[in-house]
């Protein structure tokens, strides 16, 4: 099958609508393969591996057996900038590139599709997230070790060696018991990390320098030139050298991957930030709702940056958040003199440590008389359309980058798999500017192009619990009382993202790239219940009764949409301790501690270790040979629905090919115990190992047709 895009939907070489439906595969790709998963400070910033995430080779048959048999045959397929060039600028780890194709390969055989994501999450590892390497740090001028006394970023590894309020306090304890003061370090990774506080970095100064550079040098930094020559005789801007490199890292996966007819495509980038750009005032903020913890201004960041003490804003997390909106306290941050920039000549990248970049720019300066930070242009960032001159020109240079190593083979009797590219910027509940126009008349590349946008139902995120009867709107911050209302609104955010694809993408179509819920929901509850280690298949107890509840809302919100999405996430080394081993995120939907341990003869085998199993595993139709109107399934009355169009707009759709509805055996391990009822027409039902796959033709005759299956 090819995945192919007409109309503003998938459809395959019949003409069938798809249904995408699949999962990110793996969250702990983010973190490189070492038995210390987070690197502090410079160390392990160049020897590492990322060989092994997701998993290895040996255990590739079982994980996508297991997804196969969830019927998650589209999948996200996570990999870093990092992971292919953490060496240095040009220098390429082939064992992960090859390793990579290695896995793929596998993923074929077993019929799963996949789309290449180049994940980010607030720069990198060192400024509180993952993606770039830490060369593009240095090449900028960074002194990564002193981020946590200078607010630049909030990195769980060092996470104690800051100046937050709990930090602090935490540092107090310790010296009145005679423990470290956790200036050395030693301290770090024993206070426990504030659940969800990573993003607050995207408005930090570490973060959004880097991006701003990445999208904007050349007119916000002109001065910034790299070296890329022997003898320094060759320069370009800052901006240049970082995108040329990017862009080089991924073309280079690419190669490794050319001959692979299951690769549907490839991502700019996951969750691209402005960084600087467009913020109106630097001495106001950040335009932002997520405020969590310390949130100094762009211009209090800068000067923390250069050593400067400044008293900035603190912010707890939680609905109070939502209805106050106002900071808890004030803090005083003095970074003792250490700097987040070096202050020396040209670095072994090409780069030049002169102290802050905005300094240089002449964004501020020390007043002479004061010896104080002034702000000298608190505009300068202001008036720039991220979306449109800085995001949609790059994706445009991408698109043509990738598609000049993935040469499409020329149009024949049987349509090739043509190279799908997935663009995205910021989940529209956090994004700071207006969803850009995205043409193929204005810019060549942006062709075959998928609207890849996130969706997240971001109070039950950020709160870590479910809430049926209360929720907020997180575009109006208005409160939500009631189920109903909880349900339309979410229903409405996803419709909206849906008409981006429609509206701003030239008809394009839209896979919701990221998805789902966290796991360790009200402080890890249901890893101490009684049920902790049943996935709810067959009868079993379980403890996940709330995430299962929330995954089914998540879900029913994408069928409500007729939606194609990607579940956020499968991470194979999910523990209840740490989680997806990253950011105490725990949102995999598969954890080897939650298994019980069933023999390879238990048809429920295949089920163990996922949580909320029968939220997630669910019938659903996967190829429509007609216009969908429902395909969707009600988890507590056991009942799939579908319901399909064959004239749209006055004529008919004429397709050689059933609709073929997935039916895993999750819901029923034999045929006699699904009643399928039609309302015209004919079905036929096949039986594979771990799943039924039900055929149905509809009447000729019939302009609207239906199907109902009912589980005993």
């Amino acid at each position: 099958m090819v995945i192919l895009i007409k109309d503003g939907e998938f459809v395959d070489e019949h003409g069938r609508i798809l249904n995408l439906r699949g999962v990110n595969v793996a969250g702990s790709s983010k973190i490189p393969y070492t038995s210390n998963n987070i690197s502090s400070g410079t160390n392990g910033g160049k020897d590492v591996t990322f060989v092994g995430r997701p998993f290895s080779l040996s255990e590739a048959s079982l994980h996508f057996t297991r997804l196969r048999a969830c019927g998650y045959t589209f999948i996200r397929f996570i990999v870093t900038w990092e992971a292919i060039e953490h060496a240095g600028p040009g220098i390429y780890d082939t064992e992960y590139l090859d390793y990579i194709r290695q896995v793929l390969e596998k993923a074929k055989e077993f019929g799963i599709r996949v789309f290449i994501d180049p994940h980010q999450d607030v720069w990198s590892r060192w400024t509180g997230g993952d993606g770039a390497p830490l060369w593009t740090l240095e090449v900028v001028g960074f002194d990564v070790d002193n981020f946590p006394l200078c607010d630049a970023a909030l990195c769980q590894q060092t996470y104690g060696q800051g100046q937050s309020t709990p930090e602090q306090e935490f540092r107090r304890a310790g010296a009145a018991g005679g423990g470290s003061s956790g200036n050395d370090g030693e301290i770090a990774g024993t206070l426990e990390f504030p659940k969800m506080i990573w993003p607050t970095n995207y408005f930090k100064l570490a973060c959004a320098t880097m991006f701003t550079l990445f999208w904007a040098g050349k007119r916000l930094a002109p001065q910034f030139m790299v070296n890329t020559g022997k003898n320094g005789e060759e320069k370009i801007n800052i901006q240049t050298y970082l995108q040329t490199r990017y862009i080089n890292a991924m073309a280079e996966l690419l190669k490794r991957l050319i001959g692979l007819d299951n690769i549907v495509g490839i991502g700019t980038m996951n969750e691209p930030h402005s960084g600087y750009i467009n913020v109106a005032d630097i001495s106001r903020g950040f335009d932002q709702s997520l405020k969590y913890g310390l949130t100094p201004t762009p211009f209090q960041g800068m000067c923390l940056g250069e050593g400067h003490a400044q008293k900035v804003r603190e912010w707890s997390n939680g609905m109070m958040q939502y209805i106050l909106g106002r900071p808890d306290r004030w803090v005083m941050v003095d970074p003792k003199g250490k700097k987040a920039w070096k202050d020396h000549g040209p670095d072994s990248h090409g780069g030049n440590s002169n102290g802050c970049v905005w300094r240089q720019a002449g964004v501020w300066d020390i007043n002479a008389q004061t010896l104080k930070p002034e702000l000298l242009q608190p505009h300068y960032f202001a008036n720039i359309d991220f979306g449109n001159e800085c995001y949609v020109p790059f994706a445009a240079d991408y698109a043509n980058a990738m598609r000049a190593v993935w040469k499409t083979p020329p149009p024949s009797e049987s349509p090739s798999q043509p190279l799908l590219i997935f663009l995205e910027l910021q989940p529209v509940d956090f994004s700071l500017m207006p969803f850009p126009q995205i043409s193929s008349k204005s810019h060549e590349g942006l062709v075959d192009v998928v609207n890849a946008s996130h969706w997240y139902d971001g109070i039950t995120v950020f709160t870590k619990s479910w809430r049926s009867y209360f929720s907020f709107n997180t575009q109006t911050l208005r409160p939500l009382f009631g189920y109903n209302s909880i349900f339309k609104t979410h229903v409405s955010h996803i419709a909206a993202i849906k008409r981006l694809g429609t509206e701003n993408m030239e008809n394009s179509p839209t896979l919701i790239g990221e998805c789902g819920i966290p796991f360790d929901m009200n402080g890890g509850k249901s890893y101490r219940g009684s049920g902790s280690k049943c996935a709810n298949v067959n009868g079993a107890p379980d403890s996940f009764g709330q995430q299962t509840t929330a995954m089914d809302h998540t879900i029913r919100c994408m069928e409500a949409n007729l939606a194609s999405f990607t579940l956020w996430n499968y991470t194979p080394d999910n523990t209840n301790a740490e989680g997806d081993l990253w950011n105490g995120e725990d949102l995999s939907i598969f954890s080897a501690e939650q298994k019980i341990g069933r023999n390879e003869e238990d048809p429920y085998f295949i089920y163990d270790g996922l949580r909320a199993a029968r939220a997630v595993v669910r019938p659903f139709a996967q190829c429509i040979s007609a216009q969908p109107l429902e395909n969707k399934f009600d988890m507590k009355k056991r009942v799939f629905t579908y319901r399909g169009i064959s004239n749209v707009g006055g004529e008919t759709m004429k397709v050689d090919a059933p609709t073929e509805i997935f039916v895993p055996k999750l819901w029923c391990m034999v045929e006699s115990d699904m009643k399928i009822s039609i309302s015209q027409g004919r079905f036929e039902v096949e039986e594979q190992k771990h799943w039924f796959t039900v055929k149905y033709w509809p009447s000729e005759s019939e302009v609207e047709h239906s199907l109902e299956i009912r589980f005993t």
